[in-house]
């Protein structure tokens, strides 16, 4: 068993970003289950990697922190950041190298499974390696999008360490809405609401893609973080008490259709042949299901931010352990709100301890 002052399980966004902060005075090591670190950045923003938001409240934090790493960024018209190359894997790799120039050591293929806290220290397993520290970052990220690693380990981890955690349940991906085969594939621009009974939750305006059992599109996967299990009730019954109403036509208003004969030539033909012009500015589609967490990109829920000091992130229940990223009972819209978490979280964390430490 090596003996180490902090041990980082995760080698995502927020693992990284807390490597790369920390002082290089520390022996770090850093745990990563798969064979390679940040994985599921190099999935993010298309291929491109959507860093963080102007919309987001310390996104200059994120800014400074990648400028010291020496990658330039840019923004979009919508606030939305991506490094100057448009390339996700040239982030993963500035911070990977960050990382191992503070003399982080990293173990790849090292799962973690268990985590026990001693006197003065902590003890970290793998299969059947051990590894001690001082402190511990638990980095695992949520549950979304388990083909790359994130299976949800890490609430057990937590919750073996006396956390609780909300609720879990996926979220910004598509709904599915029964079968609409004969439009797969189609696009249109649109506004989409959501509501529950006759109350309208939310909306959103954007792209949306019709597949064959449901949309998707950023408009509608954000939509996703208000549909809810209530408590005691079933998922199905919650269901049932969801619609949507699709306007197709968001620039024209009512009495700008009203000379219309059909609403082919606003819509595509084939999205015309079901979506008459009498429900193009109100197209109801019922609410049945959600896709699962095979292709939602975040997780809604998590550890209970009570139990968290979210100015350190250090457990207000086990000191010494910290909780950052995905894990953590956090969830925003697309457009970068959640790797802005993700980078915030590990820099605090990183920053705590520079202080208490040093």
């Amino acid at each position: 068993m090596r003996n180490y002052d902090i041990c980082i399980i995760g080698g995502g966004a927020s693992g990284l970003a807390a490597a790369a902060s920390l002082s290089s005075h520390f022996h770090t090591v850093l745990l990563e289950k798969n064979g390679i670190l940040g994985r599921k950045i190099m999935a993010t923003g298309g291929g491109r990697c959507n860093i963080t938001n102007t919309a987001c409240a310390h996104c200059d934090l994120t800014l400074d922190f990648f400028k010291s790493l020496g990658m330039e960024l840019y923004h979009d018209a919508e606030g939305r950041y991506y490094p100057y190359s448009n390339q996700a894997r040239d982030v993963a790799r500035v911070l990977e190298e960050a990382a191992l120039e503070k003399g982080t050591e990293v173990v790849l293929d090292c799962g973690v499974t268990k985590i026990q806290k001693k006197v003065d220290h902590f003890q970290i397993f793998s299969g059947k390696r051990s590894f001690s520290a001082k402190k511990v970052i638990l980095a695992v990220g949520g549950k979304a999008a388990p083909s790359l690693g994130t299976t949800g380990d890490g609430y057990g981890l937590a919750r073996s360490m006396g956390h609780e955690t909300t609720t879990i349940y996926p979220i910004l991906t598509g709904i599915e809405c029964g079968d609409l085969q004969k439009i797969k594939g189609v696009r249109a621009r649109g506004t989409v609401r959501l509501f529950i009974e006759d109350r309208l939750l939310a909306e959103e305006t954007g792209e949306i893609q019709f597949t064959e059992d449901g949309i998707s599109g950023i408009c509608v996967m954000n939509l996703t973080m208000h549909i809810t299990a209530e408590k005691g009730a079933s998922v199905r019954e919650s269901l049932q008490r969801y619609h949507l109403e699709l306007d197709l036509a968001p620039d024209f208003s009512e009495k700008e259709l009203l000379h219309r004969k059909s609403s082919f030539g606003i819509l595509s033909y084939a999205l015309s042949q079901i979506v008459s012009l009498e429900d193009i500015k109100a197209w109801r589609l019922p609410v049945r299901g959600v896709k699962g967490w095979k292709s939602a990109q975040c997780t809604a829920g998590g550890i209970r931010l009570d139990e968290i000091d979210m100015q350190t992130m250090e457990s207000r229940i086990v000191p010494g352990f910290y909780l950052v990223g995905e894990i953590l009972d956090v969830q925003g819209k697309c457009g970068g709100f959640n790797l802005q978490n993700a980078w915030e979280t590990g820099i605090r964390a990183a920053q705590h301890l520079n202080e208490i430490l040093l």
